[in-house]
């Protein structure tokens, strides 16, 4: 009977034992949240670390701050920057301490941003740089979706058309975003440019032109004829049209549907306009228009400039325009139902 007990004494023993070895590895020297967690003391490690950067008079030892726990371990840590730390709302971000530097040294304020981080940073879109322009356009955009303010900023849709603009580097590349924000040099000429097998007068870049080929010859399948209009455009023959619609409708007028010379993206020579020979009066039919938008992503190509994007594309729709993407591009594109700007910013830019 007494072995009994004993073994009942030794068996709760054991379960008090493994209760309290809990206690010390999950609770006591963990701490979860931020500056205003119920969590108040640091664990020892922290402790000697706050001690050895001789920051423990600069903060509030009995409220526990997550960012300023991983700030103090960090690499980029910087003393005068301990406020910002101890005051800023953890983010699972590999770089959130050195974000607050660049932020903290551009002179915002803690609050500003703890919105930045709440809001923004989370996208894989996310750029430091433009941090504080997400702010005050978010400002001017209430309708807006947090992911649609960073991707619309990133393309600079923030500032007017045609301001801050840059040079494309790699002016080859199929991928390559030339919009009212990016341009080519005036005298670039695609390499590898094919004369189109139904008019041979104009020319795409090789895979281009055989997409092309491919296509009209699989609308004329479905019953539906095709040619292109335009396709490579040199910068000179550019500015020719510019000036032309210029004198004819005014500036402002050409701009919504002409682009700029070295800004138009048929220099690149992925691009295609295209017309129903079979139809006078307009270059498509509506019917036309439904069987492009539905499988021209098929052949690699994208609308380039969709209905109710102008503000994004910085032109008017236009069903005839098409763009070569590649067809991995070209059919998720059409499934996100967005624009080649933004799909850029979005997966392809970096």
């Amino acid at each position: 009977m007494k072995l009994k007990y004993k073994n009942i004494f030794i068996f709760l023993l054991i379960i008090i034992l493994i209760i309290f070895t809990c206690y010390l590895l999950f609770f006591k020297d963990n701490r979860f949240g931020d500056k205003n967690s119920d969590k108040s003391a640091y664990s020892s490690k922290s402790l000697k670390q706050i001690d050895k950067l001789n920051i423990k008079a600069n903060i509030d030892i009995d409220k526990y701050s997550k960012t300023l726990d991983k700030a103090i371990f960090s690499n980029d840590f910087i003393k005068d920057n301990v406020s910002y730390y101890e005051s800023i709302k953890y983010v699972d971000n590999d770089n959130l301490i050195s974000y607050i530097n660049i932020l903290a040294k551009d002179g915002l304020a803690i609050n500003e941003i703890d919105e930045i981080f709440q809001n923004f940073l989370s996208f894989n879109n996310f750029e430091i740089e433009n941090a504080q322009r997400y702010l005050s356009y978010s400002y001017k955009n209430h309708d807006l979706s947090n992911q649609d303010i960073v991707t619309r900023v990133n393309l600079n849709l923030d500032k007017d058309f045609y301001t801050d603009t840059k040079r494309i580097e790699d002016q080859g590349n199929i991928y390559a975003l030339v919009n009212k924000y990016n341009y080519v040099d005036m005298d670039y000429v695609p390499k590898n440019l094919k004369p189109l097998f139904n008019i041979s007068s104009l020319k795409m870049v090789d895979v281009a032109a055989d997409a092309y080929e491919e296509f009209v010859k699989g609308a004329k399948a479905d019953g539906y004829t095709f040619i292109g209009t335009t396709a490579y455009r040199s910068a000179t023959w550019q500015k020719q049209l510019y000036d032309s619609y210029v004198n004819k409708d005014g500036k402002d007028a050409a701009d919504r549907y002409s682009a700029r010379p070295g800004y138009s993206e048929h220099q690149l020579g992925y691009s295609v306009d295209l017309n129903d020979p079979t139809f006078t009066g307009k270059r498509l039919t509506d019917k036309d228009y439904e069987w492009i938008k539905n499988n021209c992503y098929k052949y690699g190509f994208i609308i380039r400039y969709p209905e109710n994007k102008e503000n994004i594309t910085g032109y008017m729709h236009e069903n005839w325009h098409l763009r070569y993407v590649g067809k991995d591009v070209a059919e998720k594109i059409h499934e996100m139902d967005i624009t080649f700007d933004e799909y850029y910013d979005l997966y392809l830019k970096k």
